[in-house]
C-alpha cells in the first residue's frame, strides 16, 4: 500500500507530465499559427497559455503542502525540488509558446518572403530535446542523454545557416526587415525553449543520480559529462 508521501508524490508527477504535454502542445501549434499566419490557431496558443499558468501554479503549491505537511527527507525531498524547478522550465516553454502566438498577430498584414524551414526544424529539435529530458524527470531514464549533445549541435548549426540566409535576403529584397526581424526572434525562442529542456536534463541527471553535471558542452569542443 502507498504511503501518504507516495500518494502525493505520483499526484504531482501525473501534473507534471500534463504540464509537459500542454507546454509542448503550446509551443509547437504556435509554431504552425506563424508558419500558417493563422491567426486563430495563435488565439488558441495564448487560451492554453492560461491553462499552462494554473497548471504550474497548482504543482507549485501542492510541492511546498508536501515539504511542508509530510516533511520528506533524502532522495523524495530532492525528488519535490526537481519537480518544482522543472515546472518554472516548463512554464516558461509556454511563455514562449504565447509570445510567438502574439507575433503571428502582429504579421496580421505581412507575407512570408521565403518557405520555412529552419525555424519549423529547430522547434523539433526544441521538442525532440524536452522529451529526452523529461523521460528522465518522469521515467528516471537517463539513456538517451547522450543524444542531447548532438540536438544542441545540429540546433546551433542551423541557427547560423537561418541568420546566413536572412542575411543574404535583406540584401536582395526591400520591404521585409519587419518580417526577417520575427524569423530570427522566433528562431531566438527555439533556441531558449531547448536551453529550458537542458535545464530539465540536467535535473534529472540529479534526481536520479544525485549529482549535478553539465550538459550540452560537447558540440563547443568542450568536455561532455553526460551519464554514460
Amino acid at each position: 500500500m502507498k504511503t501518504q508521501l507516495e500518494f502525493y508524490l505520483d499526484e504531482i508527477q501525473g501534473r507534471l507530465m500534463r504540464l509537459h504535454e500542454l507546454s509542448e502542445k503550446a509551443f509547437m501549434d504556435s509554431m504552425e499559427s506563424f508558419k500558417n499566419l493563422d491567426q486563430d490557431v495563435a488565439k488558441d496558443v495564448k487560451d492554453l497559455a492560461g491553462d499552462i499558468d494554473e497548471l504550474e501554479e497548482k504543482i507549485e503549491a501542492n510541492v511546498l503542502e508536501t515539504i511542508g505537511r509530510r516533511q520528506p527527507v533524502a532522495s523524495d525531498l530532492r525528488r519535490l525540488s526537481v519537480y518544482l524547478q522543472t515546472a518554472h522550465n516548463l512554464h516558461r516553454v509556454g511563455r514562449y509558446a504565447y509570445k510567438i502566438a502574439h507575433i503571428t498577430y502582429l504579421c496580421k498584414d505581412l507575407q512570408h518572403f521565403k518557405e520555412l524551414q529552419s525555424i519549423p526544424y529547430l522547434a523539433e529539435l526544441a521538442k525532440k530535446t524536452l522529451d529526452i529530458a523529461m523521460k528522465g524527470i518522469l521515467n528516471g531514464d537517463l539513456s538517451k542523454m547522450d543524444e542531447l549533445e548532438k540536438l544542441e549541435s545540429e540546433s546551433d548549426r542551423e541557427t547560423s545557416d537561418m541568420f546566413n540566409e536572412i542575411v543574404k535576403y535583406l540584401r536582395e529584397q526591400n520591404g521585409i526587415e519587419e518580417m526577417a526581424l520575427f524569423y530570427i526572434i522566433i528562431g531566438r525562442y527555439c533556441e531558449r525553449a531547448a536551453d529550458q529542456a537542458f535545464q530539465i536534463a540536467e535535473k534529472a541527471v540529479y534526481m536520479v543520480k544525485g549529482k549535478r553535471v553539465k550538459l550540452g558542452l560537447a558540440y563547443k569542443g568542450k568536455s561532455s559529462q553526460a551519464p554514460h
